[in-house]
């Protein structure tokens, strides 16, 4: 896990959190879900990967209207990476990494 991507991660996320929290209550309910998490990650206390289902919020896209945001939910899928270990090979041998 890169500490140091995860904590820039987590205050990209962060940012656009509460630049949409006001407008969007379900914004806000995820900013609230996400908040000790993202405290977490800031403070570098999160040092093993997360499953994948540990991390909450990914509904709010999938089944609520928030996929309206496509630059917050490109921040909370970058974040939800790397909190659960980053990318993996497959992943970077399918976006032409080497």
């Amino acid at each position: 896990m890169d500490q140091p991507r995860l904590q820039a991660l987590a205050a990209d996320l962060e940012q656009w959190l509460a630049r949409l929290a006001s407008a969007d209550a379900q914004v806000a309910d995820l900013r609230g879900a996400l908040e000790p998490l993202l405290a977490l990650a800031a403070s570098g206390a999160l040092t093993a990967p997360l499953p994948w289902g540990d991390i909450p919020g990914g509904r709010y896209f999938t089944e609520g209207g928030l996929r309206q945001y496509p630059e917050l939910e490109l921040a909370f899928a970058r974040f939800r990476i790397e909190a659960t270990g980053g990318e993996s090979p497959a992943l970077r041998k399918l976006r032409g990494e080497p």
